[in-house]
């Protein structure tokens, strides 16, 4: 088990897509809108170690072109929001507000979809899932310590999460951002263009072969 936790938290801090929409959502947004997308990223990390678990990974294994299919949806979704990203041009501008006006700007199924896109269309946690963590959850063979792994990615995915957007929620972080979060944006943009470009090369790859 503490082989699946030290490679679980180096495979989390390896940037990514969940990465940079949980510090951008942390700087930009309300804290319980960024909970809700955490959310979302944990349900989707909850999916892959699910899949892994299953075996479903010898189904991928075994049908290319589905394979090929998610990945290159996956990696259009990155790019559209790595397009809306790189097209900011205006700083973000931080007001305070009201109870009433953060309830009216909260839509927790929405921001929950949005970070279980994020993640499913994530090109590192497909690679991640079918190749490093398959081969740690292979080794186990109980119901109940396939339980408890389940659990601690869930938990430590969620925890990992939680505490990036304590940091970048920091009022200097706001203030960081509010100067420079159209530049922010870009650069943001250009990594979800390039992972969603990358996956929709290796979707359409992975259907050819």
């Amino acid at each position: 088990m503490l082989n699946l936790l030290i490679v679980h938290l180096f495979g989390l801090m390896t940037p990514g897509p969940d990465f940079f929409y949980v510090s951008r959502m942390a700087a930009s947004n309300s804290r319980r809108n960024t909970v809700y997308g955490i959310i979302g990223i944990t349900l989707g990390v909850a999916f892959w170690a699910a899949v892994s678990m299953l075996g479903l990974t010898v189904l991928f294994a075994t049908m290319p072109a589905l394979h090929g299919v998610i990945m290159i949806l996956g990696g259009s979704y990155l790019a559209y929001l790595g397009f809306l990203l790189v097209r900011s041009k205006q700083n973000a501008e931080f007001k305070p507000l009201s109870v009433e006006e953060l309830n009216q700007q909260t839509n927790a199924k929405k921001e929950i979809l949005k970070g279980l896109l994020v993640n499913l269309s994530n090109a590192k946690a497909v690679v991640y899932f079918s190749s490093v963590m398959s081969f740690v959850l292979a080794k186990m063979t109980e119901i109940w310590e396939m339980g408890a792994a389940f659990g601690l990615i869930v938990l430590v995915t969620f925890f990992y999460f939680y505490l990036i957007s304590f940091i970048f929620s920091r009022s200097i972080a706001k203030q960081f951002y509010s100067r420079y979060s159209r530049y922010i944006d870009n650069v943001a943009g250009m990594v979800f263009l390039f992972f969603g470009g990358v996956l929709i090369y290796s979707g359409i790859m992975e259907m050819i072969h």
